[in-house]
């Protein structure tokens, strides 16, 4: 039995032994793996330009800016974006609402993450989850 569910910019199919999953979450990852690049390239030549000239805001926007993204860019290493998971390697499957947006986190096995943004209509998917998935939790 395969069910699928459709959202804006992705859709998400249960077949009988894996999830396929098409979003474009391989150009989400670049995207930020290439700005938090640049923040914290720019936020090391605000500490080294501090070197010169003294300048303590230089100091600290740099500190913040740059060890701010260092943490973005580490927890990315976290994330997956595979599109084809298959059951036997899931740990939970979560749907989860932060302010006005809701998102699908599957967690696997090897304790990375594949999150899916930007879903909504979401009671019929937790329904879904609730009876297929008895030890998956949704909040």
């Amino acid at each position: 039995m395969i069910q699928t569910f459709k959202f804006n910019k992705a859709e998400i199919s249960f077949e009988n032994d894996k999830i396929i999953i098409s979003d474009d979450a391989k150009q989400q990852l670049r995207r930020t793996q290439f700005t938090s690049a640049i923040w914290v390239f720019y936020g090391t030549l605000s500490i080294l330009r501090y070197m010169n000239t003294g300048d303590q805001f230089l100091l600290w926007s740099g500190l913040i800016i740059g060890l701010g993204h260092l943490v973005v860019f580490v927890m990315i290493l976290f994330r997956s974006t595979q599109s084809e998971i298959p059951f036997d390697e899931v740990k939970s499957i979560k749907v989860k609402k932060r302010f006005n947006n809701s998102s699908l986190d599957i967690r696997l096995k090897t304790n990375r993450l594949r999150r899916i943004l930007k879903i909504d209509e979401t009671d019929e998917l937790k329904k879904y989850i609730e009876t297929r998935f008895h030890s998956s939790t949704t909040v």
